[in-house]
Protein backbone atom coordinates (compact mmCIF):
# COMPACT_ATOMS: atom_id res chain seq x y z
CA UNK A 1 0.00 0.00 0.00
CA UNK A 2 1.40 3.37 -1.00
CA UNK A 3 1.94 5.97 1.71
CA UNK A 4 0.18 9.24 0.99
CA UNK A 5 2.26 12.43 1.32
CA UNK A 6 0.31 13.55 4.38
CA UNK A 7 1.11 10.25 6.08
CA UNK A 8 4.83 10.36 5.49
CA UNK A 9 7.12 11.09 8.38
CA UNK A 10 9.04 14.35 8.07
CA UNK A 11 12.70 14.01 7.18
CA UNK A 12 15.17 13.40 10.02
CA UNK A 13 12.56 11.85 12.29
CA UNK A 14 12.93 8.66 14.31
CA UNK A 15 10.70 6.38 16.30
CA UNK A 16 11.17 8.73 19.25
CA UNK A 17 9.18 11.35 17.34
CA UNK A 18 6.09 9.18 16.89
CA UNK A 19 4.30 10.63 19.91
CA UNK A 20 4.57 14.20 18.64
CA UNK A 21 3.67 13.24 15.08
CA UNK A 22 0.52 11.49 16.28
CA UNK A 23 -0.68 14.58 18.14
CA UNK A 24 -3.41 16.65 16.57
CA UNK A 25 -2.01 19.90 15.14
CA UNK A 26 -4.42 21.85 17.38
CA UNK A 27 -3.96 22.05 21.15
CA UNK A 28 -6.58 19.56 22.40
CA UNK A 29 -7.01 21.37 25.72
CA UNK A 30 -7.95 24.81 24.39
CA UNK A 31 -9.10 23.89 20.88
CA UNK A 32 -7.85 27.40 20.03
CA UNK A 33 -10.95 28.79 21.74
CA UNK A 34 -10.16 32.51 22.23
CA UNK A 35 -11.77 32.62 25.69
CA UNK A 36 -9.88 29.58 26.96
CA UNK A 37 -6.65 30.85 25.42
CA UNK A 38 -7.09 34.20 27.13
CA UNK A 39 -7.73 32.51 30.48
CA UNK A 40 -4.57 30.45 30.00
CA UNK A 41 -2.52 33.48 29.01
CA UNK A 42 -1.93 32.17 25.48
CA UNK A 43 -1.50 34.83 22.83
CA UNK A 44 -1.00 32.53 19.82
CA UNK A 45 0.11 29.18 18.50
CA UNK A 46 2.58 28.74 15.65
CA UNK A 47 3.46 29.78 13.08
CA UNK A 48 4.80 33.13 14.27
CA UNK A 49 7.95 35.23 14.16
CA UNK A 50 10.75 33.80 16.30
CA UNK A 51 14.02 35.73 16.32
CA UNK A 52 16.42 37.64 14.09
CA UNK A 53 15.39 36.91 10.50
CA UNK A 54 13.63 33.56 11.03
CA UNK A 55 10.22 32.31 12.14
CA UNK A 56 8.82 29.04 13.46
CA UNK A 57 8.13 27.79 9.93
CA UNK A 58 11.83 28.18 9.14
CA UNK A 59 12.69 26.10 12.21
CA UNK A 60 10.12 23.47 11.18
CA UNK A 61 11.75 23.28 7.77
CA UNK A 62 15.06 22.43 9.42
CA UNK A 63 13.79 20.08 12.14
CA UNK A 64 10.79 18.55 10.38
CA UNK A 65 7.14 19.52 10.10
CA UNK A 66 4.88 18.87 13.11
CA UNK A 67 7.78 17.92 15.36
CA UNK A 68 7.70 21.12 17.44
CA UNK A 69 4.77 22.47 19.46
CA UNK A 70 4.69 26.28 19.43
CA UNK A 71 3.05 28.63 21.91
CA UNK A 72 3.25 32.37 22.57
CA UNK A 73 2.38 34.06 25.86
CA UNK A 74 2.49 37.69 27.00
CA UNK A 75 6.27 37.79 27.45
CA UNK A 76 7.57 34.53 25.93
CA UNK A 77 7.62 32.40 22.82
CA UNK A 78 8.08 28.69 23.44
CA UNK A 79 8.88 25.66 21.32
CA UNK A 80 8.75 22.11 22.70
CA UNK A 81 9.46 18.56 21.52
CA UNK A 82 9.52 16.90 24.96
CA UNK A 83 7.89 13.49 25.17
CA UNK A 84 5.40 12.46 27.86
CA UNK A 85 6.64 12.34 31.44
CA UNK A 86 5.42 10.19 34.33
CA UNK A 87 4.46 11.47 37.75
CA UNK A 88 7.44 11.77 40.10
CA UNK A 89 7.92 9.24 42.87
CA UNK A 90 9.21 11.78 45.40
CA UNK A 91 6.45 13.17 47.61
CA UNK A 92 7.62 16.80 47.58
CA UNK A 93 7.88 16.79 43.79
CA UNK A 94 4.47 15.16 43.48
CA UNK A 95 2.90 17.76 45.80
CA UNK A 96 4.44 20.68 43.91
CA UNK A 97 3.31 19.31 40.54
CA UNK A 98 -0.20 18.72 41.86
CA UNK A 99 -0.43 22.37 42.91
CA UNK A 100 0.75 23.54 39.48
CA UNK A 101 -1.85 21.36 37.78
CA UNK A 102 -4.56 22.59 40.13
CA UNK A 103 -3.87 26.16 39.01
CA UNK A 104 -3.62 25.10 35.37
CA UNK A 105 -6.93 23.19 35.55
CA UNK A 106 -8.70 26.35 36.70
CA UNK A 107 -7.40 28.17 33.65
CA UNK A 108 -7.86 25.31 31.19
CA UNK A 109 -10.64 23.02 32.51
CA UNK A 110 -9.93 20.26 29.96
CA UNK A 111 -6.51 19.67 31.53
CA UNK A 112 -7.14 17.21 34.39
CA UNK A 113 -5.94 18.09 37.88
CA UNK A 114 -4.24 14.71 37.99
CA UNK A 115 -3.62 13.33 34.51
CA UNK A 116 -2.23 9.82 34.17
CA UNK A 117 0.83 11.26 32.47
CA UNK A 118 2.19 14.63 31.44
CA UNK A 119 1.76 14.55 27.68
CA UNK A 120 3.61 17.05 25.44
CA UNK A 121 0.76 19.57 25.36
CA UNK A 122 0.35 19.47 29.14
CA UNK A 123 4.10 19.98 29.55
CA UNK A 124 3.89 22.94 27.17
CA UNK A 125 1.09 24.48 29.25
CA UNK A 126 3.05 23.88 32.45
CA UNK A 127 6.17 25.58 31.08
CA UNK A 128 4.15 28.50 29.74
CA UNK A 129 2.65 28.93 33.20
CA UNK A 130 6.06 28.58 34.87
CA UNK A 131 7.94 31.12 32.78
CA UNK A 132 5.18 33.70 33.06
CA UNK A 133 5.14 33.21 36.84
CA UNK A 134 8.92 33.74 36.83
CA UNK A 135 8.50 36.95 34.83
CA UNK A 136 5.91 38.22 37.33
CA UNK A 137 8.18 37.30 40.24
CA UNK A 138 11.10 39.17 38.68
CA UNK A 139 8.93 42.26 38.11
CA UNK A 140 7.99 42.08 41.78
CA UNK A 141 11.65 41.87 42.80
CA UNK A 142 12.64 45.01 40.87
CA UNK A 143 9.47 46.84 41.94
CA UNK A 144 8.11 47.26 38.42
CA UNK A 145 5.09 46.47 36.26
CA UNK A 146 4.61 46.12 32.51
CA UNK A 147 3.55 49.78 32.48
CA UNK A 148 7.14 50.72 33.35
CA UNK A 149 8.28 49.27 30.00
CA UNK A 150 6.16 50.92 27.31
CA UNK A 151 7.02 49.89 23.79
CA UNK A 152 9.02 52.77 22.32
CA UNK A 153 11.39 51.42 19.73
CA UNK A 154 13.48 48.57 18.38
CA UNK A 155 16.51 49.16 20.61
CA UNK A 156 17.48 47.82 24.02
CA UNK A 157 16.22 49.93 26.94
CA UNK A 158 13.36 51.02 24.68
CA UNK A 159 11.34 47.80 24.56
CA UNK A 160 8.27 46.44 26.31
CA UNK A 161 9.92 43.27 27.66
CA UNK A 162 11.99 44.42 30.64
CA UNK A 163 13.46 46.95 28.23
CA UNK A 164 14.13 44.51 25.38
CA UNK A 165 12.22 45.11 22.14
CA UNK A 166 10.92 41.56 21.70
CA UNK A 167 9.88 38.54 23.73
CA UNK A 168 12.04 36.07 25.63
CA UNK A 169 12.50 32.65 23.99
CA UNK A 170 12.43 29.11 25.38
CA UNK A 171 13.21 25.99 23.31
CA UNK A 172 12.79 22.62 25.05
CA UNK A 173 14.03 19.73 22.94
CA UNK A 174 13.88 16.05 23.76
CA UNK A 175 16.87 15.13 21.58
CA UNK A 176 20.38 16.54 21.55
CA UNK A 177 20.47 16.25 17.77
CA UNK A 178 17.54 18.68 17.40
CA UNK A 179 19.17 21.22 19.68
CA UNK A 180 22.46 20.84 17.83
CA UNK A 181 20.78 21.51 14.49
CA UNK A 182 18.93 24.56 15.79
CA UNK A 183 22.02 26.05 17.44
CA UNK A 184 24.17 25.39 14.38
CA UNK A 185 21.68 26.72 11.82
CA UNK A 186 20.22 29.71 13.67
CA UNK A 187 22.87 30.63 16.27
CA UNK A 188 26.08 29.53 14.53
CA UNK A 189 27.13 27.66 17.67
CA UNK A 190 27.96 24.06 18.51
CA UNK A 191 25.76 23.20 21.50
CA UNK A 192 23.64 20.13 22.19
CA UNK A 193 22.74 20.07 25.89
CA UNK A 194 21.93 23.46 27.40
CA UNK A 195 22.65 27.00 26.32
CA UNK A 196 21.63 30.61 26.78
CA UNK A 197 21.99 32.78 23.69
CA UNK A 198 21.42 36.41 22.70
CA UNK A 199 19.86 36.92 19.26
CA UNK A 200 21.45 40.28 18.54
CA UNK A 201 19.37 41.39 15.56
CA UNK A 202 16.10 41.35 17.49
CA UNK A 203 17.75 41.61 20.93
CA UNK A 204 16.12 38.47 22.35
CA UNK A 205 17.32 36.16 25.09
CA UNK A 206 17.03 32.42 24.36
CA UNK A 207 17.03 29.42 26.70
CA UNK A 208 17.66 26.22 24.75
CA UNK A 209 17.72 22.81 26.46
CA UNK A 210 17.84 19.18 25.33
CA UNK A 211 16.44 16.81 27.96
CA UNK A 212 18.45 13.93 26.51
CA UNK A 213 21.65 15.74 27.43
CA UNK A 214 20.67 16.28 31.07
CA UNK A 215 21.62 12.84 32.34
CA UNK A 216 20.01 11.92 35.64
CA UNK A 217 17.46 14.76 35.45
CA UNK A 218 13.82 13.73 35.87
CA UNK A 219 10.91 16.04 35.01
CA UNK A 220 11.42 18.09 38.18
CA UNK A 221 15.15 18.33 37.50
CA UNK A 222 14.55 19.61 33.97
CA UNK A 223 11.99 22.06 35.37
CA UNK A 224 14.53 23.40 37.88
CA UNK A 225 17.23 23.65 35.22
CA UNK A 226 14.98 25.58 32.85
CA UNK A 227 13.97 28.02 35.59
CA UNK A 228 17.63 28.53 36.50
CA UNK A 229 18.34 29.54 32.89
CA UNK A 230 15.16 31.64 32.56
CA UNK A 231 15.99 33.72 35.63
CA UNK A 232 19.51 34.23 34.27
CA UNK A 233 18.01 35.61 31.08
CA UNK A 234 15.51 37.81 32.89
CA UNK A 235 18.12 39.53 35.05
CA UNK A 236 20.65 39.81 32.21
CA UNK A 237 18.09 40.98 29.66
CA UNK A 238 16.55 43.51 32.04
CA UNK A 239 17.28 47.04 30.81
CA UNK A 240 19.45 45.67 28.03
CA UNK A 241 22.17 43.07 27.66
CA UNK A 242 25.15 45.43 27.61
CA UNK A 243 27.52 44.31 30.37
CA UNK A 244 27.95 41.40 32.78
CA UNK A 245 26.66 41.41 36.33
CA UNK A 246 28.87 40.26 39.21
CA UNK A 247 29.01 36.47 38.99
CA UNK A 248 28.17 35.88 42.66
CA UNK A 249 24.97 37.91 42.24
CA UNK A 250 24.03 36.61 38.80
CA UNK A 251 24.53 32.94 39.70
CA UNK A 252 23.26 33.33 43.25
CA UNK A 253 19.99 34.94 42.17
CA UNK A 254 19.29 32.30 39.51
CA UNK A 255 19.98 29.57 42.06
CA UNK A 256 17.83 31.28 44.69
CA UNK A 257 14.72 31.23 42.53
CA UNK A 258 15.29 27.91 40.78
CA UNK A 259 15.90 26.06 44.05
CA UNK A 260 12.24 26.57 44.93
CA UNK A 261 11.63 23.66 42.54
CA UNK A 262 11.94 20.46 44.61
CA UNK A 263 14.60 18.34 42.94
CA UNK A 264 17.78 16.54 43.90
CA UNK A 265 19.74 17.75 40.87
CA UNK A 266 22.00 20.82 40.88
CA UNK A 267 22.80 23.42 38.26
CA UNK A 268 26.56 23.63 38.59
CA UNK A 269 29.64 21.50 38.08
CA UNK A 270 31.49 19.71 40.86
CA UNK A 271 35.18 20.20 40.08
CA UNK A 272 37.66 17.37 40.27
CA UNK A 273 39.24 18.85 43.41
CA UNK A 274 35.87 19.00 45.22
CA UNK A 275 34.81 15.84 47.03
CA UNK A 276 31.03 15.98 47.38
CA UNK A 277 28.90 12.86 47.79
CA UNK A 278 26.50 12.63 44.85
CA UNK A 279 23.44 11.96 47.03
CA UNK A 280 24.22 15.05 49.15
CA UNK A 281 25.04 17.55 46.41
CA UNK A 282 21.71 19.36 46.63
CA UNK A 283 21.84 19.87 50.41
CA UNK A 284 23.25 23.37 50.15
CA UNK A 285 22.19 24.76 53.56
CA UNK A 286 24.07 21.95 55.32
CA UNK A 287 27.08 22.18 52.99
CA UNK A 288 27.35 25.94 53.41
CA UNK A 289 26.96 25.76 57.19
CA UNK A 290 29.71 23.18 57.56
CA UNK A 291 32.09 25.36 55.56
CA UNK A 292 31.09 28.55 57.37
CA UNK A 293 32.09 26.96 60.68
CA UNK A 294 35.76 26.81 59.74
CA UNK A 295 38.04 29.71 58.91
CA UNK A 296 39.55 29.27 55.45
CA UNK A 297 36.81 26.87 54.28
CA UNK A 298 34.51 29.60 53.00
CA UNK A 299 35.00 32.31 50.38
CA UNK A 300 35.54 35.85 51.59
CA UNK A 301 33.40 38.38 49.81
CA UNK A 302 36.45 40.18 48.42
CA UNK A 303 37.31 36.94 46.60
CA UNK A 304 33.75 36.42 45.38
CA UNK A 305 33.44 40.01 44.17
CA UNK A 306 36.46 39.50 41.91
CA UNK A 307 35.15 36.42 40.07
CA UNK A 308 35.00 37.19 36.36
CA UNK A 309 34.51 33.84 34.61
CA UNK A 310 32.11 30.99 35.22
CA UNK A 311 35.14 28.69 35.17
CA UNK A 312 36.36 30.48 38.32
CA UNK A 313 33.44 28.94 40.22
CA UNK A 314 33.11 25.38 41.44
CA UNK A 315 30.44 23.64 43.52
CA UNK A 316 31.17 25.50 46.78
CA UNK A 317 31.38 28.83 44.96
CA UNK A 318 27.89 28.33 43.55
CA UNK A 319 26.47 27.16 46.88
CA UNK A 320 27.96 30.11 48.75
CA UNK A 321 26.82 32.59 46.07
CA UNK A 322 23.30 31.25 46.55
CA UNK A 323 23.70 31.63 50.31
CA UNK A 324 24.95 35.23 50.06
CA UNK A 325 21.87 36.09 47.99
CA UNK A 326 19.69 34.10 50.39
CA UNK A 327 20.99 36.20 53.29
CA UNK A 328 20.48 39.53 51.50
CA UNK A 329 16.99 38.54 50.31
CA UNK A 330 15.97 37.51 53.84
CA UNK A 331 17.51 40.66 55.29
CA UNK A 332 15.67 43.04 52.93
CA UNK A 333 14.34 41.85 49.58
CA UNK A 334 13.30 45.34 48.53
CA UNK A 335 16.87 46.58 48.93
CA UNK A 336 18.17 43.65 46.93
CA UNK A 337 15.74 44.51 44.13
CA UNK A 338 16.99 48.09 44.26
CA UNK A 339 20.56 46.80 43.95
CA UNK A 340 19.60 44.91 40.80
CA UNK A 341 17.84 48.01 39.40
CA UNK A 342 20.86 50.20 40.05
CA UNK A 343 23.31 47.72 38.55
CA UNK A 344 21.18 47.29 35.42
CA UNK A 345 20.58 51.01 34.97
CA UNK A 346 24.14 52.26 34.70
CA UNK A 347 24.84 54.75 31.91
CA UNK A 348 26.11 53.11 28.74
CA UNK A 349 29.73 53.74 27.87
CA UNK A 350 32.25 53.03 25.15
CA UNK A 351 34.29 50.86 27.52
CA UNK A 352 34.82 47.22 26.58
CA UNK A 353 32.57 44.45 27.88
CA UNK A 354 35.30 43.39 30.34
CA UNK A 355 35.95 46.96 31.49
CA UNK A 356 32.25 47.55 32.11
CA UNK A 357 32.10 44.28 34.04
CA UNK A 358 34.86 45.53 36.35
CA UNK A 359 32.96 48.79 36.87
CA UNK A 360 29.77 46.90 37.72
CA UNK A 361 31.58 44.68 40.24
CA UNK A 362 32.90 47.81 41.97
CA UNK A 363 29.44 49.37 41.87
CA UNK A 364 27.94 46.29 43.52
CA UNK A 365 30.26 46.64 46.49
CA UNK A 366 29.35 50.31 46.83
CA UNK A 367 25.64 49.48 46.72
CA UNK A 368 26.13 46.81 49.36
CA UNK A 369 27.50 49.50 51.64
CA UNK A 370 24.93 52.16 50.68
CA UNK A 371 21.89 49.89 50.98
CA UNK A 372 22.86 47.39 53.67
CA UNK A 373 25.58 49.41 55.47
CA UNK A 374 28.07 46.57 55.05
CA UNK A 375 31.57 46.63 53.69
CA UNK A 376 33.13 43.33 52.58
CA UNK A 377 34.42 42.37 56.05
CA UNK A 378 31.11 43.21 57.74
CA UNK A 379 29.23 41.25 55.09
CA UNK A 380 31.44 38.24 55.82
CA UNK A 381 30.87 38.45 59.57
CA UNK A 382 27.12 38.99 59.47
CA UNK A 383 26.58 36.37 56.78
CA UNK A 384 28.51 33.73 58.73
CA UNK A 385 26.61 34.50 61.93
CA UNK A 386 23.31 34.23 60.07
CA UNK A 387 24.27 30.96 58.38
CA UNK A 388 25.27 29.36 61.70
CA UNK A 389 21.99 30.44 63.29
CA UNK A 390 19.73 29.64 60.34
CA UNK A 391 20.93 26.60 58.42
CA UNK A 392 20.57 23.11 59.94
CA UNK A 393 23.50 21.32 61.59
CA UNK A 394 22.57 17.99 60.02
Amino acid sequence: MAVLPCQQKPESTTKDDDELLKLAPVDPYTGKDPAVMAAAGIVAYGPFAWADNHNTADIDNVLGERRVLWMETAHFRLGLTLKSASWPDEQDQKKALQEELRVLHKRVPKIPEKPKKLDPWIRMHLYAQRVEAAYAEFLKLIGATDADFPAKGPKQREGAYLGLPDKFLVLLFQKKSDMARYMDRFCNRKEETSSRFFHDKTCQMLVCVAAEGLEGFNEAGIHGHVMFAVYHNLVNGYNGFFYPLPLWLDEGLAHWYSRSVPTSTINCQVRDDEAVAEDKQNDWPLKVRRRAQHEGAWFKFETMAAWEKWEDMGYHAHAQSWSRVDYLMQLDREKFGLMVRELKGLPLSTASYAEQGAQVRTMAQKLLFDLYEMDAATFDTKWRDWVLKTYPKK
